[in-house]
């Protein structure tokens, strides 16, 4: 399956990147994010890897968490969507159950 990432996932991603970088370093910042896609492209080999969100209790919307972050991913029937990345320590308050 092939991993595409949605515009709203890109920009989350954008903004950790420079949070961490004002927070660590760029160089810092480069790692933690290069990291994040790492897990992310197993995906495309694993794509149950990550748990089912519990928030939600669909099989098919699904997390990779660290200690830090919840990347959020929908399984369709072709392609895993990465949806957004969220703060972990933060309680989910988006709409991802539609379509």
């Amino acid at each position: 399956m092939i991993v595409v990432w949605s515009d709203e996932a890109l920009n989350a991603m954008v903004a950790l990147e420079t949070q961490l970088a004002e927070r660590y370093s760029d160089a810092k910042a480069a790692q933690i994010i290069e990291e994040l896609v790492h897990r992310v492209a197993r995906l495309q080999d694993h794509p149950q890897l990550g748990r089912a969100v519990p928030e939600y209790g669909h099989w098919q919307l699904r997390e990779l968490v660290d200690k830090w972050n919840r990347v959020l991913y929908r399984l369709r029937p072709d392609v895993i969507e990465i949806v957004t990345i969220v703060p972990a320590r933060v309680p989910l308050a988006l709409d991802l159950e539609s379509d």
